[in-house]
């Protein structure tokens, strides 16, 4: 009789270790999968970074604004080059954009004016423009403003007289 109730014995033995392998096998697929998903969502979020691990510079772009705050800048003197950033010649306008900004430390703000939010300052005659006030605001494509302590001082209309305003002092 001592030797059924040892094999008896032996056979409850394993199937408690099989079962406790079984368990661990469960656990460790358990484990495996919630580190996968946490450095998978990791990795998504930026939480976690792969290869270089340098911050990037953020760079604020702060020199185009809406017609409407034309004459409330902190500056005391700057430009305002108002332009279709749609249209062909936006190039040029871009270009003496950048120009000015290389040759000079005067700040100049530019307006697109193919936005929305610009519609109604645009004018198609140049015979209807008007930059008293930002409530009487009118332009045309192309047109660059002086403003010193909020009010303009002079203003031009197209390339030509932009750049002669601006290259030619």
């Amino acid at each position: 009789m001592s030797k059924k109730s040892n094999k008896k014995n032996v056979k409850v033995n394993t199937v408690e270790q099989d079962e406790m392998t079984r368990m661990l096998k469960v656990l460790g697929i358990v484990v495996v999968a919630m580190v996968s998903f946490y450095l998978i969502f990791s990795i998504a979020s930026g939480e976690l970074f792969l290869g270089d691990n340098k911050k990037k510079e953020v760079n604020i772009q702060n020199t185009v604004i809406l017609a409407g705050n034309s004459f409330n800048r902190q500056e005391s003197s700057y430009y305002v080059l108002m332009y279709d950033f749609k249209k062909d010649d936006s190039v040029l306008y871009a270009n003496i954009y950048d120009m000015f900004n290389q040759i000079s430390n005067e700040k100049m703000y530019i307006v697109d004016l193919s936005s929305k939010f610009n519609e109604k300052y645009i004018t198609e005659n140049a015979s209807d423009i008007n930059v008293d006030s930002n409530s009487t605001l009118k332009v045309i494509n192309g047109t660059l403003l002086k403003i010193e302590g909020g009010k303009v001082t002079s203003k031009a209309a197209g390339v030509k007289e932009i750049e002669t305003i601006l290259f030619q002092k």
